[in-house]
């Protein structure tokens, strides 16, 4: 993290201090659980290379309270949640760290990304959390459905998105992680908008939103 700065819990507790973080209710174990991961995340960054990101304020914003806005934004969630393309792990590990009780379902095709997440999981003595190192596809194939999926990186690829309806059980929505750019023109085909939520992220300044969308039966 560098020797330099505040402690990342330091920061967390000044974000969470601040509107909307306010809402998530969140015990001395779960934030040290939180700090944890990104202390795990920039050692294994130094191999790996997952991110660009090294300053802890650019971490907590980033990773935990971008991951953690449904919560600052009282969005419920629904179990058994897939995290779809979850990369190392984020929104789901944040989100299960955040309300245990949640059963998540994390997906990825890079193995080296579900190993960190294996590790977190074991490290954290994360229950009701699956790691799997596999594509959409195979689960499409499978016919699992689940009553929420999360998708952070929408702009990611065409595959994606595309694949995201068949994986909603019929009643279930779609939570997407956009930027100031979204437009209705990027929701996969198959899913209509519901509601979409902006916010402002705490350090940087920068517009997020939330786009809760539903399958088209």
């Amino acid at each position: 993290m560098g020797p330099k700065g505040p402690p990342l819990l330091t920061i967390l507790d000044d974000a969470l201090s601040l509107d909307p973080w306010t809402n998530i209710p969140l015990s001395p174990q779960q934030k040290r659980s939180l700090c944890r991961l990104l202390e795990e995340l920039a050692r294994w960054n130094r191999t790996f290379s997952f991110t660009s990101l090294t300053h802890p304020r650019d971490l907590v914003e980033v990773f935990l309270l971008d991951s953690l806005a449904p919560l600052a934004l009282d969005l419920s969630l629904s179990s058994p949640l897939l995290d779809a393309g979850c990369g190392v792990g984020f929104p789901s590990l944040p989100l299960k760290i955040a309300q245990p009780h949640l059963q998540m379902v994390a997906v990825d095709s890079s193995r080296k990304k579900v190993n960190f997440i294996r590790h977190m999981v074991r490290l954290l003595k994360l229950q009701g959390y699956t790691p799997r190192w596999d594509r959409l596809e195979t689960l499409v194939r499978e016919e699992l459905t689940f009553p929420m999926v999360t998708v952070r990186a929408l702009t990611g690829g065409e595959t994606t998105r595309r694949l995201v309806p068949p994986l909603l059980a019929p009643g279930g929505k779609a939570l997407l992680f956009v930027g100031k750019e979204w437009t209705s023109h990027q929701l996969p085909g198959g899913l209509q908008t519901g509601e979409h939520l902006e916010y402002l992220l705490p350090f940087s300044g920068k517009v997020r939103g939330l786009v809760l969308a539903s399958r088209v039966d």
